[in-house]
């Protein structure tokens, strides 16, 4: 396991289950607050890439925290050992948004678009639908999609085309030329912009969406002044996000041809590609089952094993100078595995593993797709006496 990080010529002591991986390429995060370095893809996720403390800075070593609100990476200098002395733990802050500029408030006269200059942003969308011109605020509107079916709104009046069934949810839908007092437009609309009003979902047809011009009015207004015509839509009731799935981190992998998993928990360290220093096959005159080489990690020599040949598969290490990426096992005596690819870090849904009996190499078997994968047990894929 990743003992501690060097960051800014400090060393913290990390928490167990710290995981080091390797470092990738940040990417700008959108109004982030300071001690957040950016964004990066670990393992098919996106996930913060955090500075050790605020001002210390990255660094090529990253290791991935599993914590209470979420997993996030931390960037510093180099992992290294703990001091004789100790060290402080290792707690990046919390990663946060610099505050958006609020929206603009109602007035009398119903929103309206700041004008250029203003100190506020514009914060309205634009509908067109022939020659009407439906401006509604940001804050309203839910999403654009594809002109929907309509079935008959009973007791809607002249409001309302129709329902509908959109993005999962139904809305009544308004008839543009009904709300905007004009002639109703000869081309049919081929999109619905879908938006909240008054705590009830509503659909606007149109042609085109694009931004507002400063100081249009929007319909606030006038659907305020039509809010009995809207009593027949459905309401907009806030949805819950679903509960947490139980879930179990998996390291996934491949060797010679077989693909495998390791949970995260029981993996010490991703070693990156490297050659091995060949070393007798046999203690004694006792065969080292696996065994291939040494290789030097943090300081330690490792015996090197063939997860091909551990899992009845092709070798890994087909041929003196060949290079693998290894995994570094824990034990009385830690060992590297090397393994063809190191696929990623990925949660499984604890309903997609089936626990297998026994204490053997295989502890459980997962349902990736239409593919079982088999989940190991390090402690016996990594005994080598």
């Amino acid at each position: 396991m990743a003992e501690a990080l060097r960051a800014g010529g400090q060393i913290f002591a990390l928490p167990p289950g710290a995981l080091e991986v390797p470092a990738g390429l940040l990417r700008p995060a959108p109004l982030a607050s300071s001690g957040l370095l950016g964004l990066a893809a670990i393992a098919g996720q996106v996930l913060p890439v955090l500075e050790a403390a605020p001002g210390l800075g990255g660094g090529p070593a990253w290791v991935l925290l599993d914590r209470p609100g979420g997993r996030v990476v931390v960037a510093g200098e180099a992992i290294c050992g703990l001091p004789e002395g100790g060290a402080p733990p290792l707690l990046p802050p919390r990663p946060t948004a610099r505050r958006a500029p609020a929206p603009l408030p109602a007035g009398p006269g119903g929103w309206s678009v700041p004008m250029r200059g203003g100190a506020q942003r514009q914060v309205a969308l634009a509908a067109e639908f022939g020659a009407l011109r439906m401006v509604l605020p940001f804050a309203a509107l839910e999403r654009v999609v594809p002109m929907t079916e309509l079935r008959p709104a009973p007791a809607a009046g002249p409001a309302a085309l129709g329902y509908t069934v959109a993005a999962g949810a139904p809305a009544l839908v308004l008839d543009p030329a009904w709300l905007m007092q004009a002639e109703a437009p000869a081309i049919p609309p081929t999109l619905l912009l879908l938006f909240r009003h008054g705590g009830r979902r509503l659909g606007l047809p149109c042609g085109r969406v694009g931004p507002a011009r400063a100081g249009e009015a929007t319909l606030v207004q006038r659907l305020d002044a039509v809010a009995e015509a809207l009593v027949a839509a459905p309401l907009a009731e806030a949805a819950l996000p679903p509960p947490p799935e139980p879930s179990r981190a998996l390291l996934l992998c491949a060797a010679g041809g077989q693909a495998f998993a390791l949970p995260v928990e029981e993996v010490l360290a991703v070693i990156p590609p490297m050659a091995l220093t060949q070393a007798p096959h046999s203690l004694g005159d006792r065969a080292l089952p696996g065994f291939r080489g040494i290789a030097a990690h943090r300081g330690d020599v490792l015996p090197v094993l063939d997860a091909g040949e551990r899992l009845g598969a092709r070798f890994v290490l087909d041929s003196p100078l060949a290079e693998a990426p290894m995994l570094r096992l824990p034990g009385v005596t830690p060992v590297a595995l090397a393994v063809s690819q190191v696929t990623g870090l990925r949660r499984i849904p604890e309903r997609l593993i089936s626990a297998v009996a026994g204490e053997g190499m295989v502890s459980a078997v997962v349902a990736l797709g239409d593919a079982p994968l088999p989940v190991c047990r390090a402690a016996v894929l990594g005994a080598w006496r």
